[in-house]
């Protein structure tokens, strides 16, 4: 596709944040700080050594956009003095007192950590607050979203919170993922209620199984709303979060009135497990950030620090995605902060704010779209908002995309629906319970122009029409894909599919002969529609690959994403360069992340100490017109470019671990 910077502008200001009267402090904060301790009965010298000293010192090392500090967690006893809820014993001085005092000082905002959904001491006390599990069993951590816990307890402390500390923002954590299905009294009568079902379904392949996750799904969304507007209400300015809503663990539309996104990713893994969750927050038209761990814990080894390098590399991706950054670590039970901690956030904080004006709050350039189906995925998550394996053909297929140096982003069915039409290439990975309204905008997409890449054994049945094929009988439990000049062996089922005006792309082989292939019956095809096109793929190409990056296979994915002869950017150079095509005020930025370790992981060695230089690389961009000026930032590295009949070619001498190429 080729592109104007003007049209990359007309394009980014349709992400921009929704109106409002005034943005609230989430939308400019880059770089934040988290600290907090989860309470317990267990404590005693809470806040002994919190002085306004020792916290505006360590502080004025790192000099944090806001700050994150402790209010309730998990256990359910609040670290400050409170007269609503359960306050721990260990209480010695009011550190949250003196945290407000700093920050205010310091200009910057205050939010607190508070547990939402989870709250074992809460259930201590009111056993009728439980979540109930289908056995009639109580839960002793989690709590009914129709239970008095939200209006009595959480509501009137975080009010309390409130009034008495007037802080910033609430991020509400052990919340969507912490939530279950409830089968107390409440809940089996309020479904009956809306639904009209008396049986209430117990397990997966009961009836109405379905509906009955919709139903509390919806009753966590309705806990979210009440206590957000309770808090609006009593102060209008606040920003309020829900820990890890709208994310990739629920993807559906938003709707309840939260003011940013959020989520904090692996502690072990995190550069991969941000990597699909900043591209998909990206999308969602909200201020959003990630937060990285950073201590993490090997086996039965105590947590300890990550290196500096690591939590570089971490949120390079976040960045990269023009998201904030902030770092989860913990004060010591009496309150006081680590020194050495601070110096090493120091130095993190100097490689993000060098990066600022290259990535923050900048727009996507479309490139590829990866489908993320709400309706396919919550006919398999476990069960309402955690991952069980609905999600690996997505992530398998970012990887995939990444790896063979595109850019992608991540939209649900109501963001493809709405701006699908901007991507020069829409990847649906086996995406089996795509809605009939997802379909219909697929099929118009296609048919005026688009390119489509669709995998899975259910797309004959699915997608007939767009795939050019007919079913044919059987299905092959494992099999071989040719690529390159050899084969790469598969886990299925592939679907035996006939020709119905597509033409074999690739054939499907029984062995790793590729003369020996099961005739008739091809892996892949590629099919004209109107003025698109759709390559297929008959089998579960993408949670192929996420089990088992083989090299091999991502040779044959990116065979297939080049069949679809689209004008993309892509980066020619090692598969671990991630590119992300962004651009904000009339340029183009091409990021550039180094996944790459200097060493090697393993389930025994996870922190990355050296991440090795990777270059030089070359990237290709399809440019309508000749850009004026090329350079890279913020790192200066060599740089040879040149622009012609349409296409501009730039050879970057290496990179370390983030950097951009500038195109004006």
């Amino acid at each position: 596709m080729m592109f104007s910077l003007a049209a990359c502008l007309i394009l980014a200001a349709q992400e921009t944040v929704p109106e409002a009267a005034a943005p609230k402090w989430p939308a400019t904060a880059f770089f934040g700080l988290h600290y907090d301790l989860h309470p317990g009965a267990t404590d005693t010298e809470l806040g002994r050594e919190t002085t306004y000293e020792q916290i505006r010192e360590q502080l004025e090392k790192v000099r944090p956009d806001y700050v994150q500090y402790d209010c309730k967690g998990h256990p359910g006893y609040t670290g400050y003095p409170t007269q609503v809820g359960s306050p721990s014993p260990g209480i010695v001085n009011d550190a949250l007192a003196i945290w407000r005092q700093v920050t205010r000082d310091m200009g910057i905002p205050l939010s607190i950590h508070y547990s939402g959904v989870w709250d074992t001491r809460a259930l201590e006390l009111h056993p009728e607050w439980a979540n109930v599990h289908a056995d009639g069993q109580k839960d002793a951590n989690y709590t009914c979203p129709l239970s008095e816990y939200t209006e009595q307890l959480l509501i009137p402390q975080l009010i309390e919170v409130i009034d008495l500390y007037d802080i910033d923002g609430v991020w509400i954590d052990g919340e969507n993922w912490a939530s279950r299905p409830c089968w107390c009294e409440r809940c089996t009568a309020e479904f009956t209620k809306r639904t009209g079902v008396t049986e209430i379904p117990k397990q997966a392949d009961d009836p109405q199984w379905q509906a009955w996750l919709a139903f509390q799904r919806d009753l966590f969304t309705e806990h979210v709303r009440k206590y957000a507007e309770a808090l609006h209400a009593r102060k209008p300015g606040i920003a309020v979060c829900s820990n890890w809503m709208y994310s990739v663990r629920q993807p559906e539309p938003v709707t309840a009135p939260v003011d940013y996104l959020s989520g904090d990713f692996d502690p072990s893994f995190g550069a991969e497990r941000a990597c699909a969750e900043a591209r998909f927050l990206a999308s969602r038209g909200l201020p959003w950030n990630l937060m990285a761990w950073t201590f993490l814990r090997t086996g039965d080894q105590p947590w300890t620090m990550k290196t500096p390098v690591h939590l570089c590399q971490e949120v390079a991706g976040t960045l990269a995605q023009g998201g904030s950054v902030f770092f989860y670590n913990q004060t010591q039970r009496s309150g006081r902060l680590t020194a050495w901690h601070q110096d090493l956030f120091a130095e993190v904080a100097e490689f993000c704010r060098a990066r600022k004006a290259y990535c923050f709050l900048t727009g996507t350039v479309p490139q590829v779209a990866i489908l993320h189906s709400e309706s396919h995925y919550y006919l398999g998550n476990d069960p309402l908002f955690n991952f069980g394996t609905q999600n690996h053909p997505m992530e398998g297929a970012l990887h995939a995309v990444l790896e063979n140096g595109y850019s992608a982003d991540i939209l649900n069915e109501a963001m493809f629906i709405e701006r699908g039409t901007q991507y020069p290439v829409v990847v649906v990975p086996e995406q089996n319970g795509l809605s009939e309204k997802a379909a219909a905008a697929l099929r118009a997409y296609v048919k005026n122009g688009g390119k489509a890449l669709v995998t899975g054994s259910h797309v004959v049945r699915q997608l007939p029409d767009l795939a050019g094929v007919a079913l044919a009988e059987g299905q092959t439990g494992s099999a071989w894909l040719p690529a390159a000049n050899g084969c790469v062996a598969v886990s299925g089922p592939w679907q035996h599919v006939q020709l119905a005006g597509a033409t074999e792309l690739a054939p499907l082989l029984n062995q790793q002969e590729p003369a020996m292939n099961l005739a008739g019956s091809p892996a892949a095809t590629v099919f004209a529609v109107g003025k698109g096109r759709v390559v297929a793929v008959h089998g579960p190409l993408f949670r192929c690959y996420h089990n088992a990056h083989y090299p091999l296979l991502r040779r044959f994915a990116g065979d297939m994403l080049a069949a679809l002869n689209a004008d993309l950017m892509q980066v020619h150079g090692p598969w671990w360069i991630e590119m992300a095509a962004r651009q904000q005020d009339g340029r183009l930025l091409i990021q550039f992340v180094n996944r790459g370790a200097g060493g090697y992981l393993a389930p025994n060695r996870h922190v990355v100490e050296h991440v090795a230089d990777a270059g030089p690389f070359t990237v290709t961009i399809p440019m309508a017109e000749k850009p004026a000026r090329c350079y890279t930032a913020p790192d200066k590295v060599g740089l040879d470019w040149s622009w012609k009949d349409g296409l501009l070619t730039a050879e970057l001498g290496g990179l370390a671990i983030h950097n951009v190429l500038v195109v004006e």
